[in-house]
């Protein structure tokens, strides 16, 4: 299922919104603050992003402009403020949608959802990849590796679609980062570094599993076929 990651500070709001989305069958990982939230954005890449806008230690709409150079998954705002010069600075630092405190939680689940199926609807016309002891399947969120089925993150089952579409060939950690996250940062090289090393985790790689994912000195990086 979809990661969340819940940026806010009031605990409250915090402790329902958790509850209630975790009900729903989200992976939810909260933050209260802006320094929380950037320690959590280097141990999960989120599918969606809930951030409130007046928060402890900073602005949201001013750690959304960090967040857009490092995914490019979908923020919606939850703030207390209405006015419209607000919402045309959410809207201008990165943000894809606004919900105004206090909100019904069945309209946020709605917001949700339309905004993850439009994050679903740029995937590639062909969602699915199927080789011997290795399937990916976009859409349902998993991979299959030597008969034992996986749900990954988003980030990490795309990385791993992009390797298993050109597999045996070098793909740079750049053009990784592009094609995932829609734009290019200087520390992209170690964020795929990390990306890879949790997906080799995730998909339980070791010495014994028929694919390995190879790496180079420049940062390229390669899916193969290991013959025993």
């Amino acid at each position: 299922m979809p990661h969340i990651l819940l940026v806010e500070d009031d605990t409250d709001i915090m402790r329902i919104n958790r509850s209630f989305l975790e009900n729903e069958g989200y992976t939810v990982h909260c933050a209260d603050s802006v320094q929380t939230a950037a320690f959590k954005l280097e141990e999960c890449i989120p599918d969606l992003v809930l951030l409130d806008v007046m928060l402890p230690d900073g602005d949201g709409m001013d750690f959304c402009k960090i967040l857009r150079t490092k995914t490019q998954a979908p923020v919606i705002f939850l703030t207390a403020r209405d006015e419209s010069d607000s919402v045309i600075k959410g809207f201008r630092s990165g943000g894809d949608d606004y919900i105004t405190k206090p909100y019904d939680l069945n309209v946020l689940k709605a917001r949700i959802e339309a905004q993850l199926r439009r994050n679903v609807s740029q995937a590639p016309q062909h969602p699915r990849i199927e080789m011997p002891y290795l399937t990916v399947d976009l859409f349902s969120g998993s991979a299959t590796l030597d008969g034992n089925e996986f749900s990954l993150p988003q980030r990490e089952l795309q990385i791993l679609y992009m390797l298993a579409s050109k597999i045996g060939e070098r793909i740079s950690y750049r053009e990784i980062y592009k094609t995932i996250y829609g734009c290019d940062v200087d520390d992209s090289k170690n964020t795929i570094r990390v990306n890879i090393s949790r997906l080799k985790k995730h998909l339980e790689m070791d010495d014994m599993s028929t694919y390995e994912i190879a790496s180079t000195s420049e940062g390229e990086y390669v899916l193969r076929r290991v013959v025993f």
